[in-house]
C-alpha cells in the first residue's frame, strides 16, 4: 500500500482508558472513530538530518499506526514519545490507497 496522500499534521487521540485501544482521532474539526487497527510497529530510527556521529540520544522513539477507519479509509498515524516535557505528541502521516 502506498501513500495516496501525504499529511504530517498533529492530531488528537482518544485512547480507551482501561487497556490504551486506539477508538478516534480528531483531524481539523471531524472526529474519524478507528475500526481497526491494522499494524503496529516501532521506529527507532534517525531522522534524515542526522549527523554521521550518530548516538542513542539521537534516535526517533514512535510509535507507529496503520488503522482503518469506519469510512473505510486507511492511514498512519505515529504517537511520538520524544518530545521533552510532554507525553508525547500524535501527528497523521498520511492516508494510503
Amino acid at each position: 500500500m502506498e501513500p495516496a496522500e501525504f499529511i504530517s499534521q498533529e492530531i488528537t487521540v482518544v485512547r480507551r482508558e482501561a487497556d490504551g485501544r486506539l477508538l478516534s482521532f480528531v483531524w481539523g474539526d471531524r472526529q474519524y472513530v478507528i475500526r481497526e487497527v491494522i499494524a503496529v510497529w516501532p521506529d527507532y530510527g534517525f531522522s534524515a538530518g542526522a549527523p554521521k556521529r550518530k548516538n542513542w540520544r539521537m534516535r526517533r522513539h514512535r510509535t507507529c499506526y496503520r488503522v482503518e477507519t469506519t469510512d473505510g479509509d486507511v492511514y498512519d498515524l505515529y504517537h511520538d514519545r520524544g518530545v521533552r516535557g510532554e507525553v508525547g505528541v500524535w501527528i497523521l502521516q498520511s492516508r494510503i490507497e
